[in-house]
């Protein structure tokens, strides 16, 4: 008796010791500043306030760290109502005057959301012609970034279109409009030689947020073309919190980058890997082997990390 004490006090003592070490591996460092490395920002134009100016300070000092190379956002670029022209005094208050880290201002490749599209958003693609570091062509479009050996195909959506045009279609948002979109998408993913996928769109496919949920018209048009195609990562944003879920029917990992400014609370359900409520951004690091994602909190700490390995 007194052996099976001794006993069950040691496997006591390794499972907390185990359990510490699996707690500790969702904390770790930057990522080197020789990577390929850019930065995601989502859900944050909101005049300085709600965490906005504090998280610009910490990304632009993180930026600065891993010498990142451009930066993409997850939409809702300006709350709440987006931008009416290029002339828009949130240009200055959202934008110019909260980025000004030099080490932000490379080039921003913008996606769309839903405040945005309270807006005027052909005034977010026109300010591409009047900013050095804002880069948005179209709605949605597609680029290729690659360093050294390694090469990354970003595919840009608009998912305001996407959801409004398949479920509620009307006047502003029509199906014609969003199956364009959906086909554009394969033939854009049909084509890809690069290294690596990733696709970028305001609302999350999958979500565990309790009143956001999975988006359905993502699920069924958008969903399928991605798997078709090996995705390597969907990286939604909306939601205001860090989520990693994983499908269980298909290979793409899909991510939700957490809010620039205000955030949530937490939510998980059964396909959570990893959730937080911290305001931040990620990272993205990849090498021909490897793409990896740093979630990084308010306060600069990376409170996780995935990478996924080409087989």
């Amino acid at each position: 008796m007194k052996k099976l004490k001794y006993l069950l006090f040691f496997i006591l003592i390794l499972f907390a010791a185990s359990c510490n070490t699996v707690q500790q591996s969702t904390t770790t460092e930057l990522p080197e500043d020789n990577a390929f490395n850019f930065i995601i920002i989502s859900d944050y134009g909101r005049n300085g306030y709600h965490n906005q100016k504090e998280v610009a300070e910490i990304m632009g000092n993180v930026a600065e760290k891993i010498s990142a190379r451009f930066i993409v956002t997850g939409g809702d670029n300006f709350q709440i109502n987006g931008v009416e022209s290029v002339a828009d005094p949130l240009w200055m208050t959202s934008f110019e005057n909260i980025y000004t880290n030099p080490s932000l201002h490379v080039e921003w490749y913008p996606a769309l959301g839903n405040h945005d599209h309270g807006g005027n958003i052909q005034a977010q693609v026109d300010y591409s012609k009047v900013s050095r570091r804002w880069k948005m062509p179209a709605p949605y479009y597609t680029l290729v970034k690659s360093r050294d050996s390694v090469s990354i195909r970003l595919v840009i959506l608009d998912t305001q279109s996407l959801v409004y045009g398949l479920g509620n279609p009307g006047r502003k948002y029509t199906r014609e409009n969003a199956l364009r979109q959906i086909n554009w998408t394969d033939s854009v993913l049909a084509a890809v030689k690069e290294d690596w996928v990733i696709v970028i769109g305001h609302h999350p496919v999958f979500s565990a947020h309790p009143t956001r949920q999975n988006t359905e018209e993502l699920l069924e048009y958008l969903y399928p073309v991605m798997n078709k195609y090996n995705v390597d990562f969907y990286i939604g944003s909306h939601d205001h919190i860090f989520q990693h879920l994983k499908d269980s029917t298909g290979t793409i990992d899909y991510f939700v980058n957490t809010a620039g400014s205000s955030v949530r609370n937490v939510a998980r359900n059964k396909m959570t890997v990893f959730a937080d409520s911290s305001p931040g951004f990620s990272i993205i690091s990849a090498t021909v082997n490897s793409l990896a994602i740093y979630f990084v909190d308010i306060n600069g700490n990376v409170i996780y990390r995935y990478a996924r390995k080409k087989s």
